[in-house]
């Protein structure tokens, strides 16, 4: 979980942090064969209609795999609650995997269901934001600050996997492929 030492407010609307959020998976999903990515998705089942704030769709050998995004523009960490909605949705339309992006932090229930059910999620946060790391609970490393460099855009995403020990972080920035991994890896060898 990344935690800024500053606060930090966007001044996005929902749908503009939507389409940024969009906008970030595409460049991280660059070189898959057949690639699309759609925004605010209503999806047909037997059931009822879905609604998706973002599709990706892609081939990989030859097999289609679906990808449902879900953003959440909020202040408050992200509950258990929100991640199981997406959950839900992923098996009501079939897709193979989810992704839940979100301004703010992920509540330690939100990420142990997303390490079960193979759900990546993303907190967005300002680029070149220098944050600080801590080691044990309460200690702060004084001169071991990063700075998060995402080439001259004013967010990155940093995405959060649950491992057996606790979870870690990959950046989403221009040139990486940590999602496309993500996508295109089957569940148990990510978080084996």
């Amino acid at each position: 979980m990344f935690i800024p030492t500053k606060e930090h407010f966007y001044d996005m609307t929902p749908e503009k942090f939507e389409k940024y959020s969009l906008e970030i998976l595409k460049e991280q999903t660059q070189g898959l064969k057949n690639l699309e990515i759609q925004h605010n998705v209503i999806i047909k089942k037997n059931d009822g209609n879905y609604q998706i704030d973002g599709k990706i769709q892609f081939e990989v050998m030859g097999i289609r795999y679906v990808t449902l995004v879900e953003c959440k523009h909020y202040k408050n960490a992200i509950t258990r609650e929100k991640v199981q909605v997406l959950y839900d949705k992923i098996r009501a339309i079939g897709a193979n995997k989810g992704v839940l992006i979100a301004t703010s932090n992920f509540q330690a229930g939100a990420i142990k269901y997303a390490k079960e059910h193979g759900i990546a999620l993303i907190q967005i946060v300002e680029a070149d934001l220098t944050y600080e790391i801590r080691t044990k609970p309460n200690v702060i490393i004084m001169n071991a600050c990063k700075s998060l460099y995402n080439n001259g855009k004013p967010y990155i995403g940093i995405m959060q996997i649950g491992s057996d020990c606790g979870f870690y972080c990959k950046y989403l920035r221009n040139g990486d492929n940590n999602l496309r991994d993500f996508l295109i890896e089957e569940k148990e060898e990510i978080y084996e």
